[in-house]
């Protein structure tokens, strides 16, 4: 049976399936907690008519005619789109998938050990982890002779510590993410030891302003404002601060922020995005100067621009942001506080208006710096920056290590100065 006898005369469509079969283990409290298998299919086409686009969405087993017939009998309904979908194109092939597979008794095996591991660093530790083994096959398929798939495994594994010292609860997190199962347990256990050896220790802070380094995980909530204004939609709208100041020098110039969605052998990496645009190394930041926007096939067209790969869910979206290395180590830049702080958790720091350049938020791990040395954690504070403001006058310098985050960035840490941390 032929897909376009139920297509309206004119009408083109996109049908993508996606199927992702998951093996997770947990532990909790110290101890095994469950095991769980999940093998799900969705499909969801897209028809475009006389400029009106329809949706249809499911996750029954099935082939995609009846979807086809659904939104046929909707799009005289749908929204306004005026952007046709991808046609021939021309994929790179990518190695974004490693067929290895263990045995549930091996998952639970590997992160028992690395529970117990972590144990023995004190007695009275609470430990939970985890260990994810995901495959994803993804097919995209046009009535304009567009049809490819491709392949990802992900495998991630993380883990939280506890400790309660009378009144005082101390909770750390740390996770690693790849497409093969080769994660550096004894580096991932090193790191939480470190973590937990600097916080056991609670001491004060004044308000005032500070130098102060954020870890690779909470960088993103300083580059939040950046993104959010190269978005090209924000451009469009002409809500974003910098719509007329492309090709502008506003930050220092040791500030370089790609979206490299096509980075071979990366876990957030893919070979195309969810519109079938082939994802690509986006220069969104190079040395300060203002490069290119995150936009998908329809803001791209607004803008008259090519799709910079970047179609999600969420509307155009970054696949896999880098910011670019420093010069120093992160030790040396600890080494050069006379009086900081390190910020290693917040709470609510992604709130707020993004276009303002005004990220701030309750700091939920932080350490007290002081004559080059982290001396302990500090509590009941706040913090404040001004992105485009502290990106541009008060960087003081990039750790050259960075890590990769569960959420796919790439971020060293920055140390910045006159950080404003608050106080009760």
């Amino acid at each position: 049976m032929s897909i376009n006898q139920f297509l309206p005369n004119g009408a083109s469509y996109e049908k993508r399936t996606e199927r992702t079969k998951k093996n997770s283990v947990r532990y909790d409290g110290n101890k095994f907690e469950r095991i769980d298998s999940a093998d799900q299919m969705s499909r969801t086409v897209r028809l475009l008519h006389e400029g009106k686009l329809s949706t249809v969405g499911s996750s029954k087993p099935g082939s995609g005619e009846e979807l086809i017939k659904q939104a046929a009998e909707m799009v005289q309904y749908g929204s306004p789109h005026d952007v046709e979908f991808v046609g021939k194109t021309d994929i790179a092939p990518m190695n974004l998938v490693d067929e290895t597979t263990l045995s549930s008794k091996q998952m639970i095996d590997k992160i028992g050990a690395f529970v117990e591991d972590l144990r023995s660093f004190d007695s009275r530790l609470v430990v939970s982890a985890g260990l994810d083994a995901t495959f994803v096959d993804v097919a995209l398929e046009t009535s304009h002779d567009f049809n490819h798939s491709y392949r990802k495994s992900l495998w991630s594994c993380g883990a939280s510590i506890e400790l309660m010292q009378g009144e005082d609860l101390l909770a750390i997190y740390k996770s690693a993410m790849s497409i093969r199962p080769d994660f550096d347990l004894a580096e991932l256990k090193e790191q939480l030891a470190r973590k937990l050896e600097y916080s056991k220790n609670v001491v004060s802070i004044d308000a005032g302003a500070y130098p102060v380094i954020f870890s690779p995980a909470e960088v993103g909530n300083v580059l939040n404002p950046i993104v959010a204004s190269l978005s090209g939609q924000a451009v469009y709208r002409k809500i974003s601060p910098w719509s007329d100041k492309l090709g502008q020098t506003l930050l220092d110039e040791r500030v370089t922020l790609l979206d490299n969605g096509a980075e071979d052998g990366a876990w957030p990496s893919k070979p195309f995005d969810l519109e079938g645009t082939p994802t690509r190394r986006n220069v969104l930041v190079q040395n300060g100067t203002l490069g290119e926007l995150i936009t998908n096939r329809k803001v791209a067209a607004q803008l008259g621009r090519e799709s910079s790969g970047n179609a999600s869910p969420y509307g155009a979206s970054p696949n896999y942001l880098q910011l670019a290395a420093g010069s120093k180590s992160f030790d040396d830049l600890v080494k050069s506080i006379d009086k900081g702080v390190l910020i290693d958790g917040t709470m609510g720091a992604w709130s707020g208006n993004p276009y303002s350049g005004i990220v701030s938020g309750t700091i939920s791990m932080g350490l007290k710096i002081e004559n080059g040395k982290i001396v302990g954690r500090i509590k009941d504070c706040m913090f404040t920056v001004n992105t485009f403001e502290h990106l541009r006058k008060h960087l003081i310098d990039c750790s050259a290590e960075r890590d990769q985050l569960r959420y796919g960035g790439l971020f060293p840490h920055m140390l910045l100065n006159e950080v404003v941390i608050s106080t009760k």
